[in-house]
């Protein structure tokens, strides 16, 4: 059970209703998902965060299939059922080998990923383990995605830590008709 309760959108005044609605547009959702609800207590911030979380899933200069398996990457840092089920599938869906996420999944190690994958992988693991980032992997990273694509992957990382931190605090629940795949 979540901690805070949902936030609806009628509950909300005008400046809210606005956030929630372009939450609700840039996930091109029917409704506000549960984890970003219970953040609307602080509308302005929660909007800030989501757009942030948006320009980052959406346009961002990293390759779709090199993103999400960044996105999962953090999601198992984190134990974030929530993330990591929905990144796990699309993923997949970009592209990412089922061997490639059961490993994550499973904490195995990164042998037998491709050079790319092992690039993506370290530098998560580098940053949210170490707290730094080695010049041979910043290095490594750079060459891979450029400088946009390697401040999209520290912004990734940062975004998606946010969202796993607020839910260990406010445990918003998966959304209705989810399991876990973690």
């Amino acid at each position: 059970m979540a901690r805070v309760p949902y936030v609806d959108r009628e509950q909300m005044d005008a400046e809210g209703q606005e956030i929630y609605d372009r939450i609700r547009r840039d996930r091109n959702a029917p409704q506000v998902g549960l984890q970003f609800r219970a953040l609307l207590h602080n509308p302005k911030a929660a909007g800030y965060l989501t757009s942030m979380g948006a320009q980052l899933r959406f346009q961002s200069a990293i390759p779709e299939n090199l993103k999400e398996l960044a996105i999962i990457v953090v999601a198992r840092e984190w134990n974030s059922d929530i993330e990591w089920t929905a990144h796990a599938a699309l993923a997949a869906k970009a592209g990412v080998s089922p061997a490639t996420i059961e490993a994550l999944r499973t904490n195995k190690s990164v042998t037998g990923f491709s050079d790319q994958e092992t690039t993506i992988v370290r530098f998560v693991h580098e940053l949210l383990r170490q707290k730094r980032v080695s010049d041979e992997t910043f290095a490594a990273a750079q060459n891979l995605l450029g400088v946009r694509g390697v401040v999209d992957l520290t912004l990734t990382c940062g975004y998606y830590t946010a969202i796993n931190m607020a839910q260990i605090a406010l445990k918003p629940e998966m959304e209705a008709g989810r399991t876990s795949t973690l």
